[in-house]
């Protein structure tokens, strides 16, 4: 029988920012003003994050209901 090529773990190398300065190109980078982007961060307990994970937290907060 063959063997199975073994299936590698993806670790992805993403540079990491400071919430400041994601804030300072939130137009750029998420298409929000800087202000929605505090709204979608507020909470989060570090203090840089990958383009990815502040994208995906933008996205959650726009996509979240109103009380």
């Amino acid at each position: 029988m063959a063997e199975k090529p073994e299936k590698k773990a993806e670790t992805t190398n993403e540079s990491k920012y400071p919430i400041d300065e994601l804030s300072a190109h939130a137009e750029a980078l998420f298409n929000v003003r800087p202000e929605v982007l505090a709204g979608a961060l507020h909470g989060v307990n570090q203090s840089e994050l990958t383009i990815d994970e502040a994208k995906k937290a933008v996205d959650q907060f726009l996509k979240r209901k109103a009380i």
